[in-house]
């Protein structure tokens, strides 16, 4: 596979299960499932997205959504009338260490090929190791911010290098 996604993915189901939080499993990452299906219903609804639109949906047992109430189930072939009320999504989760999939007393080490695993002095000393570095004083920390440009751009550069982070946070630098 070109790219660096295939590293991503290889990580999460290497992860041993001792690091994932209690409530949460590899799986919902590596195989989701989309609760509704439907080409009419937008993959993404941010927080702050206008809920005038109203959604449908069949009441005959069917997971099939749509914007239209006259549209015909594909799966009974009855009219999707049957509003859908829209739930709020519970407040974010502050970067607390427990939220999200991972638990948040453990530091992760990426490396520029979306490899992912937890960071250990073990795992640093053979990282030093590995690319023969002599002096550890020659090394360089570089803080990131990450917003939606900055996601978007590593999502484009994990489908074509092997050095993502390389080439989204460092341009090209050398």
């Amino acid at each position: 596979m070109v790219g660096s996604l295939a590293n991503l993915y290889q990580s999460i189901e290497n992860l041993n299960e001792s690091y994932i939080q209690p409530n949460k499993t590899k799986n919902t990452l590596l195989k989701p499932v989309s609760p509704v299906t439907g080409s009419s219903v937008p993959l993404l609804l941010l927080d702050d997205a206008p809920t005038e639109r109203k959604f449908y949906r069949c009441n005959h047992g069917a997971n099939y959504v749509s914007f239209d109430p006259s549209t015909i189930c594909p799966h009974c072939n009855r009219n999707m009338n049957t509003i859908m009320e829209y739930v709020a999504p519970p407040p974010r989760e502050e970067a607390s260490g427990e939220g999200g999939f991972v638990k948040g007393v453990v530091t992760y080490m990426v490396m520029d090929d979306l490899v992912v695993s937890p960071l250990s002095t073990i795992s640093s000393l053979t990282l030093l190791n590995k690319f023969n570095v002599k002096e550890v004083g020659a090394l360089e920390e570089k803080v990131v911010n990450l917003g939606m440009d900055e996601a978007v751009k590593l999502l484009k550069a994990s489908l074509e290098t092997k050095n993502v982070l390389t080439r989204v946070f460092l341009n090209g630098r050398k």
